[in-house]
């Protein structure tokens, strides 16, 4: 996939994210001071509290957050909140439309979405999208997607999406596609592709196409190409193309394109190779540093 390609995928997809109620207003813009009037039945500062409260520990039920600072226990938020940069939920934040806040450690539900400028850490759900600027740290589950703007460490699930925009350590995957232009480290699927733009560790599944920018080390399969810019260290599969710049281990396609040195195996209808130190076992087999009358072989080749 080419470099436009990616950055159109990209591109495609924060539209989607930036049309979305749970981020229609970024947290930075200036807003008027909020009123903070509120019915508070506490003892000792825990208990209940309604209405905007600046902070509240205990049960915390509002029809619209507006410039909340903290909430240690739940935050019940009934519509659509405005800015609330400083807002640190500790506890669970639960919203109609959905919670939105600079942090937030624990639990976080959202009928449209979750939305945090900083990070989530914990399980966070979304109908539409979960969405941290920063750093997703637990479970984020959005049925459009769900999305790190930063590093995503733990379980990432979006129907359309799943998003480590600097990188995926542990499971991320989207219906359609999951992304990341940092490292990745453990698996990712994708219904129609995965594209990760840094080094790749463990294993890259998709419907369509795997593509990963740097090195893969593991496991990637996919149903129409598995394309590795680096090299692949381990096992690629295919029903359609296994193209790599190198390749240390095994690739199993009908076409295994290895634009440098081949070691191990590949297995295919017609298997290519710059050099070969393995073999190639597959309809036709080019090597193409070998003498000449020993480049093109059919059912085997290998380094001469």
């Amino acid at each position: 996939m080419s470099a436009a390609a990616r950055r159109a995928a990209l591109a495609l997809l924060a539209a989607a994210i930036a049309r979305t109620p749970a981020s229609a207003q970024a947290d930075t813009v200036p807003e008027p001071p909020a009123s903070h009037h509120a019915l508070s039945l506490t003892v000792g500062g825990v208990g209940l509290t309604l209405g905007n409260s600046r902070t509240a520990t205990g049960i915390r039920i509002n029809l619209v957050d507006h410039q909340v600072e903290r909430v240690t226990g739940l935050n019940l938020t009934l519509w659509k909140p405005k800015a609330n940069p400083d807002l640190v939920v500790t506890g669970a934040a639960v919203g109609l439309i959905g919670p939105r806040a600079k942090r937030i450690d624990g639990i976080a539900l959202g009928g449209v979405g979750v939305m945090a400028s900083h990070q989530l850490n914990g399980i966070s759900a979304g109908g539409l999208i979960v969405l941290s600027r920063n750093e997703i740290n637990g479970v984020a589950v959005g049925g459009l997607a769900a999305v790190a703007g930063q590093r995503l460490r733990g379980i990432g699930l979006g129907g359309l999406a799943a998003v480590g925009d600097h990188g995926i350590d542990g499971l991320a995957a989207g219906g359609l596609l999951t992304l990341s232009e940092g490292d990745v480290n453990g698996v990712t699927v994708g219904g129609l592709g995965t594209i990760e733009e840094g080094r790749f560790t463990g294993i890259n599944l998709a419907g369509g196409a795997t593509f990963t920018d740097g090195e893969m080390r593991g496991m990637n399969a996919a149903g129409i190409a598995t394309i590795v810019r680096g090299r692949l260290t381990g096992i690629g599969v295919s029903a359609g193309t296994v193209h790599v710049n190198a390749l240390d281990g095994i690739a199993v396609s009908p076409w295994n394109n290895v634009r440098g040195r081949q070691r191990g195996i590949a297995i295919g209808i017609f298997n290519y190779a710059h050099t070969v130190r393995g073999v190639q076992l597959g309809l036709l087999n080019y090597v193409r540093d070998n003498p000449k009358g020993l480049r093109l072989l059919p059912l085997f080749n290998t380094g001469f």
